[in-house]
């Protein structure tokens, strides 16, 4: 800070100290009844719209779709967002790197603008990176909110007959308990958007779905030999192109 800029702040100061109202009782009155008149609009909002108790839990379901309440709205869509074959990117990404860089710049903010002023004309730097960030979080919390990307129904490119009956087997089955598909799965089994790469055949895996040990010894995989034999081929052409003939959109 300058030293015109030091005097003219110690002037505008006392001044205003000469001026103005003292703390006590005067601040200390307008904090409680601005406090009293925030709790009662929250019991208020509480009173007139209650909070619904859903159906009970059916924990055999294959169909639901998780949703986090509406303030993780902005963590749901960046995982969306940062969704690669790696998973461990977008949680990194969206749950602490991103976090993190926006919570910095608030908290650096005061010590990179130094100016004296508190009118908000007078700070632009301030109001733009104040104003970045709430618009984004307000964005994301919209489209988190509002996506229909959050089905949790998988979709593949390109689509055909095939693409259609193996998200529906991948889904009823529970494949991405165990198996990465996608952006998201369990970590029991390998990631399975490269596995086409490997080019065994689509017999080979409608052989491992029927009975998984037969062909990679003391796998853990339960065996699928229930499933019709469209379901198998449909399942079997898309995972031997998984990575190449199609993708995970």
């Amino acid at each position: 800070m300058k030293k015109a800029q030091q005097e003219a702040y110690k002037r505008d100061y006392a001044q205003a100290k000469a001026e103005g109202k003292p703390f006590f009782p005067y601040a200390i009155y307008k904090d409680h009844i601005v406090a009293i008149l925030c709790f009662a609009w929250i019991i208020g909002m509480a009173i007139w719209h209650r909070v619904e108790i859903g159906r009970p839990i059916y924990e055999a379901t294959t169909d639901f779709v998780p949703r986090p309440e509406w303030y993780f709205f902005f963590l749901f869509e960046l995982l969306k967002i940062f969704k690669g074959e790696n998973f461990l990117t977008p949680v990194i990404m969206a749950t602490f790197i991103v976090p993190n860089v926006l919570m910095a710049l608030l908290v650096l903010t005061p010590f990179i603008d130094r100016t004296p002023e508190r009118r908000l004309e007078k700070r632009p730097f301030a109001m733009a990176v104040a104003m970045i960030i709430f618009t984004s979080l307000a964005w994301l919390t919209y489209k988190g909110a509002t996506s229909e990307a959050a089905s949790g129904a998988l979709t593949f490119e390109p689509q055909d007959d095939n693409t259609e009956l193996a998200a529906k087997v991948i889904a009823a089955n529970g494949c991405q308990s165990c198996h990465v598909i996608g952006a998201g799965g369990g970590n029991l089994g390998p990631n399975l958007n490269t596995i086409g790469n490997q080019k065994r055949g689509v017999q080979w895996h409608i052989d491992h779905l029927k009975a998984p040990s037969s062909k990679v010894p003391g796998s853990p995989m339960p065996p699928f030999a229930s499933l019709s034999e469209p379901d198998l081929k449909a399942l079997a052409t898309v995972l031997d192109g998984l990575g190449t003939t199609y993708q995970v959109k």
